[in-house]
């Protein structure tokens, strides 16, 4: 008898200690945290930046909440994210994570699409107010632009930035709170000629912070001399791994209309302008596509197999963003 009770208490102990076990493992990430095993190995993508990442909570499915992203992006020892939403602000999200993940810094900020009220400088100066420092960036228009609506054949009226090559009253409130606040600049799915513009009177009005959203991708569509003009005038091109997955063999349905940009084409980009022009990102987030820290990796890879140096990669990776972001 007392053995088939010890044998009984042995197993409903055995029993407890699995359901506590796989009750920890069965939490979502951001409930238990990864956990935290030492690692000596260097990390291919350390100290990097990431100024294009897309998360939940968003109106388009995301493969990462804001806590997933900061966590894995901890994990490869990487120094900075920012996160970017077409529908609303991130400035918020952003210094909520910072508080609950450590070691790597997070960043928000706002896209100027009708969801918040366009070329709204109220939109701006709420967004840098809640996120303090976290509140960073702002991009002109992107799915709202007109240059978006009319190089993917879509409805509705678009957001216009400058006309004949001259900014738009509104575009001027923006500018003048960018500069004010020495916030960064982006410039989203505006035409080339709008880029242009926009670069030009940034450069008037002091703005020391500007990044020409995936240069080579359909939109803004800069051709080879336009990016270089804008480098000379002092704005960074960021280059978007997600470019190279899109095409009509993208995974990602959504990305199947947009045009392919090769890590070959990017890397003959870097070596004709400059690395010292160019910053890295992975604008990822879609549920087809890699993770944001795994296919930063990858990007890096690709563009060291295409000549591009360690010295290059670090200007690009660590060096430019950190500059755009102060940090």
């Amino acid at each position: 008898m007392t053995q088939t009770t010890n044998l009984t208490n042995y197993i409903i102990a055995i029993t407890a200690v699995f359901w506590v076990i796989f009750s920890v493992f069965s939490l979502p990430v951001y409930a238990v945290g990864y956990p935290q095993f030492p690692d000596s190995r260097k990390s291919l993508i350390e100290s990097a930046i990431d100024f294009h990442i897309h998360s939940s909570p968003d109106v388009i499915p995301r493969r990462l909440d804001d806590f997933e992203v900061a966590k894995l992006a901890a994990r490869a020892k990487m120094k900075a994210v920012v996160l970017k939403n077409h529908f609303g602000s991130t400035a918020a999200r952003a210094v909520l994570v910072n508080k609950i993940v450590p070691k790597i810094e997070v960043f928000g900020g706002v896209v100027l699409n009708h969801s918040v009220g366009g070329m709204n400088r109220a939109a701006v100066e709420a967004m840098h107010r809640i996120g303090g420092k976290y509140g960073k960036v702002v991009w002109l228009p992107t799915v709202d632009a007109d240059c978006h609506l009319r190089v993917f054949h879509k409805p509705g009226i678009g957001i216009k930035v400058a006309e004949n090559g001259k900014i738009l009253p509104e575009t001027e409130a923006v500018l003048q709170i960018v500069a004010r606040e020495n916030l960064v600049l982006e410039t989203g799915h505006i035409c080339p000629e709008e880029v242009m513009a926009v670069v030009a009177r940034a450069k008037l009005l002091n703005i020391q912070n500007i990044l020409i959203t995936h240069a080579m991708a359909d939109v803004p569509g800069l051709s080879l001399k336009n990016m270089q003009t804008a480098a000379q005038m002092g704005a960074f091109l960021e280059l978007a791994f997600v470019n190279d997955l899109m095409g009509e063999k993208a995974a990602d349905k959504g990305h199947k209309n947009w045009h392919h940009v090769s890590i070959e084409r990017m890397a003959a980009a870097i070596k004709l302008i400059g690395a010292e022009h160019f910053v890295l990102s992975t604008d990822l987030g879609r549920k087809p596509d890699p993770l944001p820290a795994e296919g930063y990796k990858i990007f890096v890879e690709k563009l060291i197999g295409e000549g591009i140096s360690q010295r290059e990669i670090d200007l690009m990776m660590i060096e430019n963003p950190a500059h755009l972001l102060g940090i």
